[in-house]
């Protein structure tokens, strides 16, 4: 009986032990939880939180190798974000389950049958329970461990405690991932900040500058310092044609003639937006890539003003070796149209003072121009002689000349030259001093028009020509010799309705040398006319593009011709402005109008 009371008490003793000892492992792990949870909850620190939580349960498990997966809110990816006892290369790693796979503490090898590609990608890691972590319903990631080193499974208890773990691990990881994406917009604010600064004091300094290489150097530096980049490129469209207008970073005795080849400019001035060389999928072509990254540069910004792309910022790589991100190009785009503006500002303020210096110049030229024709005509008792010359440009081509040769004697002369504007009155200046020249009384005109044709040959290009017409009038008699070189016959209108046109003499001056010309004559009586006139004339056109003509011009003479030769010129010059309907005037118009008193 002893024996079996003894027997009864050691059980009774053995059986306390055992629930003393079980007690004593649930108060443990409850301090365990207790200080897993300070230590957790002490911290914002995420990386801190993944630490203390990955840790603890292989620490208290004597468990060789785990991991935390964090689930990716854009993709539904968990990614790996920490490791231990697991190679390096594997973090980042990603694998794809739904929540219907981690309902709770889950051995990996029951995800064989329903996620087959999480059970391949767990079982070659060698994990071996899945834990997940969940805060407010919602799986926002996972711990994953090894086996124990003991090599025996995961109990009840065990995986309570490791469940209960999760659970407080999961709010304070949600929290601090929280915090580490308030931090990264904090920073992504903080930089566009410093970036909005940047683009506004550079903008500051560019509207203060009209000189496009300082705007040029201005950019590239302000590239070079806030990207951290080792050299920047610059090319610009000029005019039809690109160059490469601004270099930074380069030494002198790199060669640049690769990426300043006309066909590499036009390939590159395609791009509409920025692109980063180490992306795969590119639009340019493969050899214009290769030039690229031989010179070293990693990224191409085009420059764009009313959607053409205007020029191309092309930069080099980061000096930290970091990628550049989309906000990089945001700004080198932002920065690049800004710079855009002002250097298309400054070449409109260039063209603008080219072409007022260009103006002043134009009409010098013309005032010195108008002093080279005669400011009027000699004035007798039985002529009235009026001339005018109406430039279409600034400068004209057109030419007439009054030449007193004698008290009885005048040449008069007017001329065509072929083309408009600045050259066409230089050749127009080399006439008049030459005419000048030789027209001396006794000078013969046959004579003096063939050494005129053989300067004006020799001395220009094959399409330079002029057509002339000369004479000389006796104001005693009316008696007329006339040489014409091609230039439009001059009309003859008498007094009693009829009119000559005055053609005889031969080429246009310049077209050959050594041209025979021939000299005809003719005279004015009492209330003649001899209205010389150029093209201008004759080919005005109106909206419908129909020519005044000769005939029209003829016509009006005789229907004037009681009229001074001065309102002649005016009533003329009135008639084709209003036949054009105050179009503007396509060619020059010159006349010299003479009039035979009665």
């Amino acid at each position: 009986m002893m024996d079996n009371d003894k027997i009864l008490n050691d059980v009774s003793v053995d059986e306390s032990e055992t629930s003393q000892r079980k007690l004593d492992e649930k108060l443990m792990e409850l301090h365990t939880l207790f200080e897993v949870s300070q230590t957790i909850n002490s911290s914002l620190n995420l990386d801190a939180m993944l630490d203390n939580a990955l840790l603890t349960p292989m620490g208290k498990m004597l468990i060789s190798r785990g991991m935390i997966l964090l689930r990716n809110e854009e993709s539904g990816e968990f990614i790996v974000k920490r490791s231990k006892g697991i190679l390096q290369e594997h973090l980042l790693s990603t694998v794809q389950f739904a929540e219907i796979d981690l309902p709770g503490p889950r051995l990996v090898d029951e995800l064989e049958k329903g996620n087959s590609e999480a059970f391949k990608f767990f079982k070659n890691l060698k994990i071996k329970l899945l834990l997940p972590l969940r805060s407010s319903d919602r799986l926002i990631g996972a711990i994953g461990l090894g086996s124990k080193l003991s090599g025996g499974d995961f109990s009840q208890s065990d995986l309570a405690y490791l469940q209960s773990l999760a659970n407080i691990a999961a709010p304070a990881v949600q929290n601090g991932y929280m915090v580490l994406k308030l931090q990264q917009i904090n920073r992504k604010l903080d930089k566009k900040i410093f970036e909005l600064n940047t683009l506004f004091e550079i903008g500051r300094e560019l509207i203060t500058t009209l000189d496009r290489e300082k705007i040029l150097s201005m950019l590239s530096y302000a590239i070079m310092g806030e990207m951290l980049v080792n050299r920047c490129f610059i090319f610009l469209q000029n005019g039809e044609d690109f160059c490469l207008a601004s270099t930074k970073g380069v030494s002198a005795k790199e060669s640049l003639d690769e990426i300043s080849e006309p066909e590499f400019l036009r390939e590159i001035f395609k791009l509409k937006k920025a692109e980063e060389l180490r992306e795969r999928e590119t639009s340019l072509a493969a050899d214009v890539r290769k030039k690229i990254a031989e010179k070293g540069i990693a990224v191409l910004v085009p420059m764009v003003m009313h959607d053409t792309t205007r020029g191309i910022i092309a930069v080099g790589k980061k000096i930290t070796g970091a990628d550049f991100e989309g906000e990089d190009l945001e700004f080198l785009t932002t920065l690049g149209n800004e710079a855009l503006i002002s250097i298309e500002n400054a070449r409109l303020f260039h063209e603008e003072l080219e072409k007022k210096r260009m103006e002043e110049e134009l009409a010098l030229a013309r005032e010195i121009q108008q002093k080279l024709l005669p400011p009027s005509c000699p004035a007798f008792e039985k002529f009235e002689i009026s001339g005018i010359n109406v430039s279409s440009l600034q400068v004209s081509g057109d030419y007439f000349d009054c030449i007193l040769l004698d008290e009885k004697r005048i040449c008069l002369a007017i001329a065509d030259v072929s083309g408009k504007g600045t050259p066409a009155s230089l050749l127009m200046a080399n006439l008049q001093a030459t005419l000048n020249a030789l027209m001396e009384p006794s000078a013969d005109l046959v004579e003096v028009v063939g050494k005129i044709n053989n300067l004006i040959h020799k001395n220009t290009n094959y399409d330079k020509f002029i057509t002339f017409f000369i004479c000389v009038l006796d104001v005693e008699t009316g008696q007329l010799e006339y040489v014409n070189a091609g230039h439009n016959p001059p009309i003859l209108a008498r007094d009693t309705g009829g009119y000559d046109l005055l053609s005889t003499g031969g080429l246009l001056l310049g077209m050959m040398a050594d041209v025979a010309f021939e000299k005809g004559s003719a005279k004015l009586d009492k209330g003649d006319w001899l209205v010389m006139y150029t093209d201008g004339v004759t080919e005005a056109q109106d909206r419908d593009e129909d020519e005044f003509g000769e005939e029209r011009l003829i016509d009006f003479i005789l229907k004037n011709r009681r009229k001074s030769a001065e309102i002649m010129k005016q009533e003329l010059l009135k008639e084709v402005k209003e036949f054009t309907q105050d179009l503007p005037q396509s060619d020059d118009i010159t006349l010299v109008i003479v009039k035979a008193k009665k």
